[in-house]
């Protein structure tokens, strides 16, 4: 009882502006390694990025993503990351977020190590607000892909229909699952059309302002708070990190680093 109410004191005092989102989380029994993956049309840029308010990375334990309605202090994803530390069900975390008496307005995506996966819609999260989980399981691979403020429920289903269709690894896979989303239109806020505009790189079908993949290995340093860790990979592309020989769609440009990235790191294929 003392648990739950210190935890709903703490979500009761956040301050929570509306960002909305994709996201892509999943975990690989075999290697250990735990992925997450998103993008947005609001315009994040360092030190504030859009990984560092929404992924909550426990390496070795799982993965989850904290959206729509983030909480700029903190508290929301570290909790979830203490939860995870501790290797409570998701579904359980879940049930603790729901104290929050804003919860309406968020959005979870949460996968562990055992396989459990949990998600969240919040009912005041736009018109379209969505999550699917899954599994492979020949490949022992869990994975949950939640959306809000999308153009239609398609992104995140043809998300997760690339997830289980492509062969390779698990980025291989969450890749694919975020270009299915950017195909399907991502969030509904944004085109090539919107400001702000690259003034240099192409712009083919943009979806969202910025995107990133992350990847962290069962031994990678977990780092003092819910997502500082010393990670096997991170890739982030930002409006202002685009080159002029990128392309000004986030994803697209966020595949061309991640092709580049895998040719000069082979052992991130097995």
């Amino acid at each position: 009882m003392k648990r739950a109410v210190l935890i709903s004191i703490l979500l009761l005092a956040l301050q929570v502006p509306a960002w909305a989102t994709w996201s892509i989380v999943g975990v690989d029994q075999k290697t250990g390694r735990v992925v997450i993956a998103s993008a947005t049309c609001v315009m994040l840029e360092p030190p504030r990025t859009l990984m560092s308010v929404q992924a909550v990375v426990v390496p070795g334990k799982g993965v989850a993503a904290c959206q729509a309605a983030i909480d700029v202090s903190g508290r929301t994803q570290m909790l979830v990351f203490q939860e995870i530390q501790k290797g409570t069900d998701p579904q359980e975390i879940i049930r603790l977020l729901q104290q929050d008496p804003r919860v309406e307005s968020k959005q979870f995506g949460i996968v562990d190590l055992r396989g459990r996966s949990a998600a969240f819609n919040g009912s005041d999260n736009g018109k379209v607000s969505t999550a699917i989980q899954g599994s492979i399981p020949d490949e022992r691979i869990f994975f949950s892909i939640q959306g809000n403020i999308l153009t239609k429920p398609e992104v995140v289903q043809d998300a997760a229909r690339a997830f289980r269709g492509v062969r390779g690894t698990i980025t291989d896979r969450v890749m694919a699952a975020m270009e299915a989303a950017d195909k399907q239109g991502g969030d509904s806020r944004c085109t090539c059309e919107t400001e702000p505009k690259h003034p240099t790189a192409p712009c083919d079908g943009k979806t969202s302002h910025v995107a990133y993949i992350l990847l962290a290995d069962p031994k990678d340093p977990a780092g003092s708070s819910y997502n500082d860790g010393q990670y096997l990979m991170y890739l982030s592309v930002t409006q202002r990190n685009i080159l002029a020989t990128e392309n000004a769609n986030p994803v697209k440009t966020l595949r061309m680093r991640y092709d580049a990235y895998i040719k000069l790191h082979p052992e991130l294929t097995q």
